[in-house]
């Protein structure tokens, strides 16, 4: 999620929130003044300072119930997810900026809730009222989200909203305590805030200062393999071997936009009024004034998706072509193409596969597959190239196939089914292949061909 998607939502609902508290605000002060006070007689009075926190408070509650509930729809089905730091498994290991955002905007959302409480009432200064008070109100946000199906019940929300309420709840009072000029009381209070940027600092300088990145393949939950019947006929081999670690052409963003800039240039396409959306290692740029064309750049490998919609309007079929054609076509688009690539149509939709398979050249490796969408008016319009040339950095000791496939055992595997529990397992072959990492490393993974509960899968194991 871009931060310009969260500033949206804040902002659609910070309106909502400040118009419910005007309008709250407006039958509060009618119901004190003119009924509490004037009819009732009542000699209670208010200070400024209780109808404005009273007022943040109130704004604070109906954005949060916004955010958690009308920012989705009704679509989940009663889903719970028990496994506690499962968010933060799953950020590390992809290491996504979408993921690492949903665990601190947890942890953030509920800081405010901290930090109004004990300003709202003395109860609330002494820490299991306030404490208590976060945690009844994310385990009623995370139980009508279940009940409602407006959201997955999540242990791992429940617990980053609880440290956001203790984070929120020691600034204040500390800087309470700081106001009386108590300087080691505040320093207790604001621990909790520190120690959570120490970790982070720390997960992120570990992440930077490790060599190689991380691989998404590995998963953030295992598989229950309790019942699991699993078969195979391989014989693994024990000993530990050697393989080659390889770098793949990593591109800046201003590279990334020289790129698409020459490559719609070669298509002749205008980009007076290129639009561009930056995410995590990659680019959508988009134009529209002369046609509709997309082209998606990855950054962290060089490949890309080029589209031009005009495929999908009706008004051309996609056209046959031979495969030396095609092969002379992509050289003008500066697709260096091995001679060794393999060609092949797929059947659905006409387009056209290119494929290199580990293809070894000196020092480097060739690997992937280019997609080519040929069509009547004798154009190329769609271009899925992860065809990617790998550069050697070393070769590096992996663990054995022996060891590979005791992880499986151990469901130390990816496993896509919403109970994660595996009933059959057959396993009739293995062989060394590559994965790209999240700092741009092909590293070697094993690929365990499985057939799994009735499917064929394949399973990927890390070498490393």
């Amino acid at each position: 999620m871009r931060l310009e998607e969260i500033t949206r939502i804040l902002s659609q609902y910070f309106w909502l929130a400040l118009i419910a508290v005007v309008v709250i605000g407006a039958v509060l002060v009618v119901g004190y003044f003119f009924v509490y006070r004037k009819l009732l007689g009542g000699k209670k009075r208010l200070s400024i300072k209780s109808w404005l926190v009273g007022g943040m408070f109130t704004g604070y509650i109906i954005m949060v119930l916004g955010v958690t509930f009308l920012s989705r729809g009704p679509g989940f089905e009663n889903e719970m997810n028990l496994s506690l730091f499962y968010s933060y498994r799953d950020a590390w290991y992809s290491f996504s900026v979408r993921n690492w955002q949903f665990v601190i905007l947890n942890i953030v959302m509920f800081v405010p809730l901290g930090i109004l409480l004990p300003l709202l009432h003395p109860r609330f200064q002494k820490a299991s009222w306030t404490i208590g008070a976060a945690f009844l109100f994310t385990l009623f946000i995370e139980s009508t989200q279940y009940v409602t199906k407006f959201g997955r019940f999540v242990v791992d929300d429940l617990f980053n909203n609880f440290i956001g309420g203790v984070i929120g709840y020691g600034v204040c009072m500390g800087l309470m305590k700081l106001r009386m000029k108590h300087v080691k009381p505040a320093l207790l209070y604001f621990s909790p805030l520190l120690l959570v940027l120490v970790m982070f600092g720390g997960l992120f300088g570990y992440y930077h200062l490790k060599e190689f990145g991380n691989l998404s393949i590995v998963p953030a939950i295992k598989v229950d393999m309790s019942g699991a019947i699993v078969t195979t006929e391989v014989e693994f081999d024990h000993k530990k071997g050697t393989s080659t670690v390889y770098k793949a052409p990593s591109y800046t963003q201003k590279e990334g936009d020289a790129f698409a800039l020459d490559f719609f240039g070669k298509m002749n396409v205008d980009t007076s009024n290129l639009e561009t959306i930056y995410y995590q290692n990659e680019g959508l740029y988009r134009t529209s004034d002369s046609g509709d064309y997309h082209i998606w750049f990855y950054g962290i490998d060089g490949s890309y998706s080029y589209t031009d919609w005009s495929a999908y309007g009706g008004s051309v079929e996609p056209k046959e072509v031979e495969d030396e054609d095609l092969r002379e076509m992509v050289v003008d688009f500066g697709i260096d193409l091995p001679a060794e690539a393999i060609f092949n149509q797929e059947e659905d939709n006409g387009h056209y596969n290119f494929t290199v398979d580990k293809l070894t050249k000196g020092n480097q490796l060739i690997d992937g597959t280019l997609t080519i969408g040929f069509y009547s008016d004798d154009t190329i319009k769609v271009i899925n190239n992860d065809l990617i040339t790998y550069e050697k950095l070393r070769d590096i000791e992996i663990k054995s196939e022996q060891e590979a496939y005791e992880q499986i055992l151990d469901g130390n595997f990816h496993h896509f089914s919403r109970d994660r529990k595996l009933a059959t397992l057959q396993v009739y072959d293995v062989t060394l292949s590559y994965f790209l990492d999240t700092k741009g490393y092909y590293q070697p993974v094993y690929a365990f061909y499985s057939e799994m509960d009735g499917e064929e899968v394949t399973i990927l194991v890390p070498g490393i």
